[in-house]
């Protein structure tokens, strides 16, 4: 018998209240109430007594808590940051035979943790087209995040994610470094006028929120780098440049709106009702997505206008010319996936950046230690001898093996998006353990990356000298579509390292954030100290996260920004 939702109970107890206000004296929504009440008892008991313990499939693997009727530990999944509670009881249940933990929401909702590197294995590559992400979670994102590579799914996902590796190569990636540079550049000379123009004005410490200047420059380079747009639009800062700013700054802010929806969507209203509810926030977020789709859809054309008539190089390395080159997608469908790009591809890196600087600011030998490297193996920002994006991948990628450790590291314990989730859209099986369709599983790459039996005992400290071991290299996944996924691995599972997922599904955008990541933090590094503006925040419990999908600081990450001469 599956489980019965608190939708279903709604919808029934509106149904049966309709044939017995004839027979009563009382009037409709009186009748309601009354027949509401009785179904939600009975619901409350079914669903937090007798399925869990008694009726569900999955109540013999190892649940958090035991079989307790309602779990304490349930209320950790409202109260702490995403993925944390789960990163604890994969530490503390035993899991090894099936790889799965068991846990209950706040209203005994089962979900099941994917916790071993088979399970990750079947879920993720040899069985992936049997998950899918659950449709409440799609809807939420696709209004920003489109409706692209990222929410598709079975062959609709294939075909999409055939069209778009070419421009995702790494090969190609290669080509764009010089583009990244130059961003990179432009934006640490302004931070460094800034600088500069403080500390003789007042001589004190500049101060900025590294999350906002980092949000701000992913876009540029994302700007550029995806959609083709040139480096001067960014630079002289057009108005669709503008606009997309002031777009993300508001879609990525939240307010007590935000959750009012949520709890609408997930236990009210259908999906489709949600978006006529007249929230303030609803309407932002609706005119924000027609801005959005109007703005891309407007550069595509532009940018098809150009090739056409030849005012564009068709050799240009950007995303969108290489996806027009190629075809394969409707003017509709490239729309969406600019949407997903735009969204996914800044806001993830702006993250994992704004961690990188974070642990730095608060680790000043390993700073010097990657500023040593930077400055011995790349030019400053403002030289004239700039490199070529040939050369700049061969430096970067081959001979800077700490500033690729320290990203590396960066990516595993700093994991921009800390946890996910897929529903099993048929039934299946995990490791020999049956899997009825609707089961919701969480991925949470938070806690594999930081999994003791994967990593070993200094798995929960941040250490970049793991990477410069060189053990042996953990087995490629055939599936994994990257040119060099986990590279320095030196685990016993290829599965260790969940950032970016693995198989058919996962990130299509890996290398593109690879290297941004890279070349952002060399030129930052290279040209300025970095201090914490709030010493208490050395200890990361303290910082309060962003309730959304990354891991983003909430109140932003302030640091003092002191400029290093001689580069």
């Amino acid at each position: 018998m599956p489980s019965i939702s608190f939708k279903t109970v709604l919808v029934v107890s509106a149904a049966l209240s309709y044939p017995l206000t004839k027979t009563s004296d009382s009037t409709y929504p009186i009748v309601f109430c009354r027949v509401f009440g009785t179904c939600l008892l009975l619901w409350v008991i079914y669903r937090g007594i007798l399925y869990p313990n008694l009726l569900s499939p999955l109540r013999h693997l190892p649940t958090v808590d035991g079989n307790a009727w309602w779990s304490r530990q349930s209320l950790r999944l409202i109260s702490e940051p995403k993925g944390l509670p789960q990163s604890d009881w994969v530490e503390q249940v035993p899991h090894h035979q099936r790889g799965l933990v068991r846990y209950r929401t706040a209203l005994n909702q089962e979900r099941l943790i994917v916790a071993s590197p088979e399970a990750l294995a079947e879920v993720l590559t040899t069985k992936n087209y049997h998950f899918k992400k659950p449709q409440i979670v799609a809807n939420a994102l696709k209004p920003i995040a489109g409706a692209g590579i990222l929410l598709a799914e079975g062959d609709h996902h294939k075909e999409q994610r055939k069209t778009l590796l070419p421009a995702f190569a790494y090969r190609h990636i290669k080509d764009l470094y010089g583009l990244m540079w130059d961003i990179s550049s432009h934006a640490v000379t302004s931070l460094t006028e800034a600088v500069a123009t403080k500390s003789k004005a007042d001589q004190q410490p500049y101060t900025i929120d590294m999350m906002q200047w980092a949000s701000k420059v992913t876009l540029d380079i994302i700007f550029v780098g995806g959609m083709g747009q040139s480096f001067e639009s960014v630079r002289c800062e057009d108005r669709d440049y503008m606009t997309l700013r002031r777009i993300y700054k508001t879609v990525f802010s939240q307010s007590i709106q935000d959750l009012i929806m949520f709890i609408l969507r997930v236990w009210i209203m259908p999906y489709w009702m949600v978006q006529y509810v007249p929230l303030k926030r609803n309407v932002e977020l609706q005119e924000a997505a027609r801005t959005l789709r109007d703005i891309c859809r407007q550069l595509i054309r532009q940018k098809k206008s150009d090739l056409e008539s030849e005012v564009a190089d068709k050799g240009e390395k950007d995303i969108l010319t290489v996806a027009l080159n190629y075809g394969g997608f409707t003017e509709d469908e490239l729309v969406e996936q600019l949407l997903t790009f735009l969204a996914a591809g800044h806001e993830t890196t702006a993250t994992a950046l704004t961690w990188a600087v974070y642990v730095l600011s608060k680790n000043h030998e390993m700073q010097t230690r990657l500023r040593d490297e930077i400055r011995a193996h790349l030019p400053s920002p403002s030289s004239s001898k700039l490199k070529t994006s040939e050369e700049l991948s061969a430096v970067i990628d081959n001979n800077m093996p700490y500033l690729q450790a320290v990203c590396l590291e960066v990516l595993r314990y700093f994991a921009p998006v800390p946890i996910t989730s897929r529903e099993a859209a048929v039934d299946t099986s995990i490791n020999g353990t049956p899997i009825p369709a609707g089961t919701i599983l969480a991925i949470c790459p938070r806690a594999t990356n930081h999994d003791l039996s994967l990593w070993g005992d200094d798995a929960q400290i941040f250490n970049p000298d793991r990477y410069l071991s060189q053990p042996k290299r953990a087995e490629v996944d055939p599936l994994d579509e990257s040119e060099h996924s986990n590279k320095h691995t030196g685990t016993r599972s290829n599965y260790a390292t969940l950032t970016f997922l693995h198989g058919p599904r996962s990130c299509i955008g890996q290398s593109f954030s690879k290297a941004e990541l890279a070349i952002l933090l060399a030129t930052l590094v290279g040209r300025f100290e970095f201090s914490l503006v709030d010493e208490s925040l050395r200890d990361e419990a303290k910082i309060k996260l962003r309730n959304g999908a990354t891991n983003r600081p909430a109140n932003g990450m302030h640091v003092k920004v002191q400029l290093v001469e001689g580069w």
